[in-house]
């Protein structure tokens, strides 16, 4: 075996053992808005990153659309890192909005790609219900999955495949103050690759309540088979107008997390950070968001 490739593979292997087993394309939370408030995400609209968290939230998306990046390394682990641009644009005629996604995962070392794992999204979100003070909303999205692995310095070609997941989203609002929200996520349940591989088939669902404005508490259940049930909590504050403070709570494993936001003129700056849940380290992650004929957080 050439030198080099033993010295990535044993590298590799080395700093993955530190990791929870993990199957491809598991859920790395992509908005660190969402990530600051325990990854509860499902029944707090965010227009940018909708495509992922619930369609149905592309009902709610600014007038003239919106577009979100965002950045971070899974643990503070160097060798593997995610990126995501998403973004929402209203339709004419109350035919709702429309949202695309594209989210990249990557396993490096020393400039090597050793997996890559990119997911293309499009999603539809619009009112099903509305009326002054309550409304009902829906979504639909589908995801195309890419799955490469980096080819060897011998020559070997470990191969790719490509699958589609559906995802399916509700989302009602009660008297302007609570929102309940729904996700299943790969509701076909897709496999990919020669050995079938599952991709995760989740089931999201929670609750958001303002009790004031600028105050906004959020719970979420999570399931997926043969896994134990992980609840989310989360809580925003905006402490003077365009700045929000945010933390949240994660079990299995137990995580705390926190970050802040900061909006102006339709724009945001969002930090969010979670502990390790372990004896992994904690994970920063970036984003910025920008907004046309409305606001984003």
């Amino acid at each position: 075996m050439d030198r080099k490739f033993a010295a990535i593979l044993i590298s590799t292997i080395a700093a993955l053992a530190a990791l929870p087993a993990r199957a491809a394309f598991e859920n790395v939370m992509v908005s660190p808005r969402a990530r600051a408030m325990g990854d509860a995400s499902v029944a707090v609209p965010d227009a940018p990153f909708a495509s992922n968290l619930n369609p149905a939230g592309l009902a709610v998306a600014p007038a003239g659309g919106a577009v979100g990046l965002s950045y971070v390394q899974p643990y503070g682990l160097d060798f593997n890192r995610l990126y995501f641009l998403g973004g929402a644009h209203r339709l004419p005629g109350g035919a709702g909005s429309l949202g695309f996604g594209f989210r990249q995962f990557k396993v490096e070392y020393e400039d090597v790609d050793l997996q890559t794992e990119s997911t293309f999204s499009f999603s539809h979100g619009l009112y099903l219900y509305q009326d002054l003070h309550s409304s009902v909303a829906a979504g639909y999205g589908l995801s195309v999955y890419r799955l490469e692995f980096g080819e060897t310095v011998t020559g070997f070609d470990p191969g790719d495949d490509t699958v589609v997941g559906v995802d399916v989203g509700l989302m009602a609002t009660l008297h302007d103050r609570t929102q309940i929200g729904v996700l299943v996520h790969n509701l076909n349940a897709p496999k990919i690759g020669q050995d079938e591989e599952e991709i995760p088939q989740r089931l999201h669902a929670g609750v958001a309540y303002a009790p004031y404005p600028g105050v906004t508490t959020t719970f979420e259940l999570e399931t997926l088979q043969d896994e134990p049930v992980q609840w989310h909590g989360g809580l925003e504050l905006e402490v003077v107008t365009g700045f929000a403070l945010r933390a949240g709570v994660v079990t299995e494993p137990n995580k705390l997390t926190a970050g802040f936001g900061y909006s102006l003129r339709g724009w945001a700056l969002n930090y969010g950070f979670s502990t390790g849940g372990g004896v992994l380290d904690t994970t920063h992650q970036f984003g910025v968001t920008a907004a046309w004929g409305g606001d984003t957080k």
